[in-house]
């Protein structure tokens, strides 16, 4: 029995817009113009990562809440389409994660609180924190720019500049509460947002150093009103706690969002 090959077959499928490779481009770029002229990485992604061609759909997020679909014209341009196929409200209340930056991990806590919908990302440099922890807000913003096309979030979150606690607390607004461990009478994350935080505009969870807070920065924290909590019975690394109390606050919101 002979089986033939057939040849030329060309099947296409048509994604929906949601399941088209993503590229997130900031709206000054193209408001006004359906035609866009990538930056070099931008071409660089669609050509070498996504395997993209021209004639082929692609959507591109501007992190602001809206979605288009686009099209490749050449390596270096796309073209819009006029409207936006999809716009999306911020979620309230905001969330933070006011975090220490640490030897290790702090690109794990970026990338996970973008994935998980943390809105604001406030690294930290308190009093213990270790001289070894590196200020990479380039490499965050890059993590940040890539955690949203690969989750397909249409709000990009922000990294904010580095700060220390004390002067992040005293120009900051919003409710707060901070993580500790070892201490008596100090109820879980979860109760505090369901009992006490209040739907406000800004909700934030700091999160310390592994050494922990000093006595000064305990007296700064009480000071502002910022309410302990704790994250469980185990004592927790500074990038887990930060992961952990991201996906209570994520949940407290959703919560609110569905009553």
């Amino acid at each position: 029995m002979k089986i033939g090959r057939l040849k030329n077959i060309q099947i296409v499928f048509s994604l929906p817009v949601r399941e088209l490779r993503r590229l997130l481009i900031p709206p000054d770029r193209f408001v006004g113009s359906e035609l866009l002229r990538l930056h070099r990485d931008e071409s660089h992604y669609l050509r070498r990562v996504l395997r993209l061609r021209v004639g082929d759909s692609l959507a591109i997020a501007d992190g602001c809440g809206q979605l288009w679909q686009a099209d490749v014209v050449d390596e270096h341009t796309v073209r819009t389409h006029p409207q936006p196929c999809e716009q999306v409200v911020q979620p309230q209340p905001t969330l933070g994660l006011a975090v220490s930056i640490i030897r290790r991990g702090f690109d794990d806590v970026v990338r996970m609180g973008c994935e998980l919908g943390i809105d604001r990302i406030q690294p930290l440099r308190c009093d213990r924190t270790v001289p070894q922890a590196d200020h990479r807000a380039e490499r965050w913003n890059t993590i940040v720019r890539e955690a949203v096309e690969q989750c397909e979030r249409l709000w990009k979150p922000t990294v904010l500049e580095l700060n220390t606690l004390n002067a992040w607390l005293e120009s900051s607004s919003g409710q707060k509460a901070f993580g500790v461990t070892r201490q008596q009478n100090v109820r879980p994350l979860i109760d505090w947002l369901d009992q006490t935080a209040m739907p406000q505009p800004m909700t934030w969870l700091i999160v310390g150093p592994e050494g922990g807070w000093t006595s000064a920065e305990r007296d700064a924290l009480d000071k502002h009103s910022v309410v302990p909590i704790h994250l469980g019975g185990s004592i927790l690394r500074t990038s887990t706690a930060a992961v952990a109390g991201a996906v209570e606050l994520v949940r407290w919101r959703e919560q609110q969002l569905n009553s």
